[in-house]
């Protein structure tokens, strides 16, 4: 009789020992759990916060690097940020600048904060031509405004009226066709 007490005795332990270890696990596991949904939810709550915080703001610094690919020069400005980027994050930036791309210029996003963005404007082709009046006379210019392309001996007074007007507003073709069809109907 003595040996089945024992044996109901050890049962017993045994039984309180399983328990109590399977209890201990199953609480440590939860613990995990409840840290692993506190993480999740910080996650979300700094993801919620970096949207909110990483906006252009009015007194966000924009800087402007002027990138000429043929010389290699590089400039910068530094100026208040224009309304149109106002509120705009680093993706909306970049899709921004991405559709303000032409075959001229295109545009990268170098750096973003909130206290300064840094956008630079790659110059890539000179295909273009400046028309201007100096002494009365349409000169030629590359599309950079400051080379002179080509002197003409073309009187600006003796154009038509509309392009007149854009010929001493700065008139800019797209094209050496373009210049070539221009000089080509008002040459003598």
């Amino acid at each position: 009789m003595r040996k089945v007490f024992y044996g109901i005795g050890i049962f017993m332990v045994l039984c309180l020992l399983t328990l109590g270890s399977y209890g201990t696990y199953k609480l440590s596991d939860m613990r995990l759990r409840l840290i692993d949904m506190e993480k999740e939810l910080e996650e979300q709550r700094s993801v919620q916060t970096d949207n909110v915080q990483s906006q252009i703001e009015a007194d966000t610094q924009c800087t402007i690097e002027e990138y000429d690919k043929n010389s290699g020069e590089l400039r910068q400005r530094t100026k208040v940020t224009s309304a149109n980027l106002l509120g705009m994050n680093r993706e909306e930036l970049t899709d921004f600048l991405e559709k303000s791309q032409t075959p001229y210029y295109t545009y990268s996003l170098v750096a973003f904060s909130p206290e300064h963005v840094v956008i630079r404007q790659t110059r890539t082709l000179y295909e273009t031509y400046y028309l201007t009046e100096e002494d009365g006379k349409v000169q030629v210019y590359e599309g950079d405004k400051e080379t002179l392309y080509e002197p003409t001996e073309i009187l600006v007074d003796q154009l038509p009226d509309q392009l007149q007007e854009e010929i001493r507003a700065g008139k800019y073709l797209d094209s050496e066709e373009d210049l070539y069809s221009f000089l080509e109907n008002y040459s003598s």
